[in-house]
């Protein structure tokens, strides 16, 4: 460019268009299928009191998001990237047990944070979390969580003859494994 020409003068040149930014590329927390629609064939309150074991129980939805967030929580210093993760996993839980209770109370029964035990009633409660601070500790504690409920709601769908509620527990176990996967980068 000539300085001493008044910039009103001076040649335009053609810049080349800029390529758009790429997207950045988000972790998938979730399966891609489409989750099912909350419905069952009729009530049965046997149906019902199954699923509250995944609901709320040691090996329940309700422990994991409430473990998952106590990661993201502890993790949030030292390791962001994966409290971020475990922040959205929980996300997806959350998602897996609003679909349980809609079914236990569509399906008669009462969705509490409680399950039978032994023949007894016990209330969820925090001592129900695994309270590890090591990331593998966490991650190695969630894959077997992950298996966990996955065996469970398999055992569940071979016992429940409801397609509608087989769906959505078959939906949900896509979720798990993909959280097995994420878990298992982390190790």
């Amino acid at each position: 460019m000539d300085y001493n020409i008044p910039q009103s003068k001076q040649p335009m040149r053609q810049k080349p268009p800029c390529p758009p930014p790429p997207e950045p590329k988000r972790p998938e927390y979730a399966a891609p299928d489409p989750y099912p629609s909350i419905q069952v064939d009729g009530p049965n309150p046997h149906y019902a009191q199954m699923l509250k074991m995944s609901l709320a129980s040691p090996k329940s939805e309700t422990t994991s998001i409430t473990q998952y967030v106590y990661q993201s929580w502890v993790l949030q210093s030292e390791f962001p990237e994966i409290s971020d993760v475990m922040h959205h996993v929980a996300m997806v839980e959350m998602h897996h047990l609003d679909m349980l209770g809609r079914l236990i109370d569509c399906l008669g029964g009462t969705p509490s944070y409680s399950c039978i035990q032994r023949n007894r009633q016990i209330p969820w409660n925090g001592s129900m979390v695994f309270y590890a601070r090591m990331v593998r500790q966490m991650m190695q504690n969630n894959i077997l969580a992950e298996q966990d409920a996955i065996r469970q709601y398999n055992k569940q769908i071979q016992t429940i003859q409801d397609s509608n509620v087989r769906d959505v527990l078959e939906r949900i176990i896509l979720d798990e494994e993909v959280h097995i996967k994420i878990f298992k980068q982390y190790l």
